[in-house]
């Protein structure tokens, strides 16, 4: 019989309800308001599989490698030395985008020669886990439906064919209107989609909450859960009352 193989999330709390894990070699969608813990839920990610010897690559869009590395210093991760031992890459999207002449100069971008480029860091350091913090750059474009459909879509091919990395795409939801994803539909093509949600508690106050939606070849139990976020932990999910 065929089981799946389990990547550990490292938020504290997650992965007794994921049975242990993200399926390992899929892309799995974080999505939630600002504030509710999107970079730190990645970068969590990322530090748990260095601690275990596995290398990585972190991908921003909109913040510079520098500002990565402060904000996880921030949290209690040192990711600078395994920057300096070659065990982790910060890479800026911009690299990947360009802007073409005409109205607006909107910026596109080649997406298989993007995520071709990433496969050769990949590759050139051994990496198994990826973050792209956020996606949107690398799908968003001013176009119909149909087309950004298709970009996802492709994204997360390319991702799974193109390398052997297990990958945790960020996006950011829309305050207010039910929205969770960048355009509604990239949590059909993910292997996983979890949500960050700011919740009002009945005695005042706001907290955070996590949502796992969907998660492929797991069986999961729908359940909004509070957490905390800690330095020098991260995320941590509170017990189910």
């Amino acid at each position: 019989m065929i089981q799946t193989e389990r990547v550990t999330s490292g938020i504290k709390g997650l992965d007794p309800l994921i049975e242990g894990g993200f399926p390992k070699g899929r892309s799995i969608l974080v999505t939630g308001e600002p504030g509710t813990g999107k970079t730190i839920f990645a970068l969590q990610f990322l530090a748990d599989g260095l601690a275990r010897g596995e290398k990585a690559i972190f991908v921003t869009a909109d913040e510079g490698p520098l500002d990565v590395l402060e904000q996880a210093a921030s949290m209690g991760w040192d990711f600078e030395r395994y920057v300096e031992t070659k065990e982790l890459a910060i890479l800026n999207a911009g690299t990947y985008l360009s802007s073409l002449p005409g109205a607006g100069r909107e910026r596109q971008i080649d997406l298989q020669k993007a995520v071709s480029d990433l496969a050769a860091f990949v590759n050139q350091i051994g990496a198994s886990r990826l973050v792209l913090d956020p996606a949107g750059p690398f799908v968003l474009l001013r176009d119909s439906a149909a087309r950004i459909q298709d970009q996802t879509r492709l994204l997360i091919k390319l991702l799974r064919t193109s390398m052997n990395t297990t990958n945790l795409l960020t996006s950011y939801a829309v305050p207010r209107t039910g929205e969770r994803s960048m355009h509604g539909i990239e949590e059909y093509m993910v292997a996983g989609a979890i949500v960050l949600e700011m919740i009002w508690h009945s005695e005042g106050g706001l907290g955070r909450s996590l949502i796992v939606e969907k998660m492929r070849c797991t069986n999961v139990k729908p359940t909004q859960l509070e957490f905390d976020i800690i330095k020098g932990e991260g995320l941590v999910i509170q017990p189910a009352s």
